[in-house]
């Protein structure tokens, strides 16, 4: 198979699954696909990257464009989905549709540099509502005190989950005054604190720098509005925070920060999401090893929310190693 015919059956398997919450996103990625099928420039560009292979190339080049919209650089684009979306929610023509794709193939052409620097880009789709799973683990392990560190942290919007405030059935945990409100599955969370957080990430994101918050909302696509609400209010939270994720690879930094704690009455929770997938077996066979071995020292569990490749959906596990 071609890199064209492999991206853009990559684009459409993405577009099926936005047809429906998405149809303006997903009418973008099944033009595309069709560009890459009759090849001219905007294939000639996407096909020059290594993503195209990528089964998350679907992904990156819809944050691509999205991310010219959120920028400004591509004013047209934005008025004709704002447009388009107002058309579809109504249930009128797809003409709209068809407008907002050929502004959105304008500007691909226009701002090369751009699409490609998207490409690049490690997909990074941190929702707050992701940290309502390592709420669960967290209660499953039931520590009143625990440390909290993220491998593949990114802008640390998950080491924040006590100050968002959570609702399950008949119960809420969290800041009661938090701007971020989300619905939690589960029992009750027990009466745990987190006394310390950290975490890494090979591309870190700071929260209060505009720019980086404009790529994390590129992921969202424009027509899931409560998604990127409750993303701008973690970011923005996130900032006020001030929690800071170094930038290194997770297994050199887990060496470096898995030792005992002070109090030893502390849990220690290794957390990480969307994150396994990324790294080679080399690079887990390092990170299981520094567990296993720092068991013995400390109270020591792990929570993670992952799948078993970027096709199959993500679940939970916690393992409690000590």
């Amino acid at each position: 198979m071609t890199a064209a015919a492999m991206g853009a059956s990559t684009l459409r398997t993405f577009a099926a699954r936005l047809r429906t919450t998405a149809p303006v996103s997903a009418r973008i990625l099944s033009e595309l696909a069709s560009e890459l099928d009759k090849g001219g420039p905007v294939a000639d560009l996407l096909c020059s990257h290594s993503a195209v292979h990528s089964p998350l190339f679907g992904v990156q080049a819809l944050a691509g464009v999205r991310l010219l919209m959120l920028s400004g650089r591509a004013p047209e684009l934005t008025e004709r989905f704002t447009s388009a979306h107002a058309a579809a929610m109504a249930g009128e023509s797809d003409s709209a549709a068809l407008l907002t794709w050929l502004a959105a193939r304008s500007a691909i052409i226009e701002n090369p540099g751009e699409i490609l620097a998207a490409l690049d880009r490690t997909v990074q789709q941190h929702q707050p509502k992701t940290a309502g799973f390592l709420l669960r683990g967290l209660t499953m392990i039931g520590a009143p005190k625990v440390r909290l560190l993220e491998l593949g942290a990114c802008a640390g919007l998950n080491l924040i989950l006590d100050h968002y405030r959570w609702f399950g059935l008949g119960w809420e945990w969290g800041d009661k005054d938090s701007p971020v409100r989300l619905a939690a599955a589960g029992p009750q969370p027990p009466n745990l604190r987190i006394v310390d957080r950290a975490g890494c990430d090979l591309q870190p994101r700071d929260p209060a720098d505009p720019k980086h918050a404009m790529i994390l909302q590129s992921f969202i696509p424009p027509e899931h509005d409560a998604l990127r609400w409750d993303l701008d209010d973690a970011i923005e939270l996130a900032a006020r925070v001030g929690v800071k994720v170094a930038r290194s690879p997770a297994g050199r930094w887990l060496r470096e920060n898995l030792v005992p704690p002070e109090d030893r009455t502390t849990y220690t929770v290794i957390w990480h999401s969307s994150f396994w997938s990324y790294l080679t077996e080399d690079e887990r066979h390092e990170i299981e090893t520094t567990l296993t071995a720092a068991a013995g020292s400390m109270p020591l569990a792990r929570v993670a929310y992952e799948s078993t490749d970027f096709r199959s959906n993500p679940r939970l596990t916690v393992t409690i190693y000590s």
